[in-house]
């Protein structure tokens, strides 16, 4: 049941050969990234993240440290059984950023590739702390978008919405990574074109590897996947095909 409500998509068949856990923007559910789910192909199982305080979650308090947050999330430990990677969106790219720096499979194994989207680089100093509005963060959601209008016309859902948002951007404001070692698997970031703002800042993210790096930037806004999800889809397999690729050679190799 524990698994169930933190990966409520996935695909436990054979025939999976990676498996991508997703982390959502702000406020999300993983019911919104099931978009990019049904475009990879049955050897990658896309697995979005349900997190605390949302969708079937809504009873839990969401969680506001990524201490906290790492923990919980040893109950993925029986999906890691093939390589396994993290894309996160938004404020969601930090999480996945810790996720492949710290999880690991139960034989010890990391992340082969991490996906990084809409988001610049976590910091090295935590800014001051902040209290926003109610009026403040539906403003947010009135900037980036992502928020179906059927949420945003019913004062009630949007009430029930507003503490996860909170609660992810906290999350996000106290997490920061110092002198943090780079990683060892590769980075590609993703960034919309008209979301210049996060877009320009996705090149920072090449310091935090020792593997390849690239940055990819596609039509539309922050959410630029939402009407093209297949674009996204289409480089994620590619990416996770080179390190297929190279990591087959490397078990080629004579030692």
């Amino acid at each position: 049941m524990t698994l169930d409500r933190w990966v409520p998509f996935r695909n436990e068949s054979t025939s999976v050969r990676c498996r991508v856990f997703s982390f959502p923007h702000a406020g999300g559910c993983a019911a919104f990234y099931r978009q990019l789910r049904r475009c990879m192909p049955p050897e990658i199982d896309f697995c979005p993240l349900e997190l605390p305080g949302r969708a079937a979650r809504l009873d839990e308090p969401p969680l506001t440290s990524m201490d906290a947050l790492m923990e919980e999330l040893s109950v993925l430990r029986p999906l890691m059984a093939v390589p396994f990677g993290f894309f996160g969106h938004s404020v969601g790219a930090h999480a996945a950023y810790e996720a492949a720096a710290v999880l690991r499979s139960a034989d010890g194994r990391s992340a082969v590739q991490l996906f990084v989207s809409g988001r610049g680089r976590p910091a090295s100093l935590a800014p001051p702390p902040r209290t926003l509005s109610d009026r403040e963060l539906l403003a947010i959601l009135d900037r980036f978008g992502g928020t179906p209008a059927e949420v945003r016309q019913r004062p009630e859902l949007i009430a029930a919405f507003l503490p996860a948002l909170r609660a992810d951007l906290a999350l996000v404001d106290a997490y920061t990574i110092g002198t943090a070692e780079s990683l060892s698997c590769p980075i590609t970031a993703f960034g919309g074109a008209d979301d210049i703002q996060h877009s320009s800042a996705l090149e920072r993210w090449s310091g935090l590897t020792r593997d390849r790096f690239r940055v990819r930037v596609l039509p539309g806004g922050h959410f630029y996947f939402s009407p093209a999800p297949a674009a996204l889809a289409d480089e994620i397999v590619q990416d996770l095909s080179e390190v297929a690729g190279a990591r087959a050679a490397d078990a080629r190799s004579p030692t």
